[in-house]
């Protein structure tokens, strides 16, 4: 027992009254009791350049700013989890992907892809959508710039 401490001390250091950690490449991390703990992870979760990222990565954020306590992975990953923002605002829960099926097509002109862009900052003539359409076989492209979607351009492009 009295080893094991020994070896776990020799990973620490005082520089002035306050303990570092000292890491495998070279800049110590200060160590923060649990107020001040909590106090850097909001800050970095929360704060003017808060991403409200994941546990993993706020841990990295963290020790990256130069911090340390024994529990930060656990500590982030339960912040994160229960950030009100994050629940609120985050994706869903991923769901399995489904797997991508192949598109066959037998000759050129059977299938289109048609897709409308914008709208875009008014252009010349006051145009400000873009449709654009794929042949699926050949991957032709044909796109115009439209000033409105309505039913007589789409017909005209078509």
């Amino acid at each position: 027992m009295a080893r094991r401490i020994k070896f776990k001390a020799a990973r620490f250091t005082i520089v002035g009254d306050e303990l570092y950690k000292r890491t495998i490449d070279g800049p110590l991390l200060k160590c923060l009791d649990e107020e001040r703990a909590k106090y850097v992870l909001r800050k970095i979760h929360e704060g003017s350049c808060g991403n409200h990222s994941g546990g993993r990565s706020l841990a990295q954020k963290v020790t990256r700013q130069g911090y340390f306590w024994p529990t930060l992975v656990k500590d982030a990953t339960d912040f994160a989890r229960k950030c009100e923002s994050c629940q609120r605002f985050t994706s869903l829960i991923h769901t399995p992907a489904t797997p991508m099926e192949l598109i066959r097509i037998a000759c050129p002109f059977d299938q289109w892809g048609i897709d409308i862009l914008g709208p875009f900052p008014p252009a010349v003539a006051q145009k400000k959508f873009i449709v654009v359409a794929v042949e699926y076989f050949t991957k032709w492209v044909e796109a115009e710039a439209l000033a409105k979607i309505m039913e007589k351009e789409m017909i005209n492009f078509i």
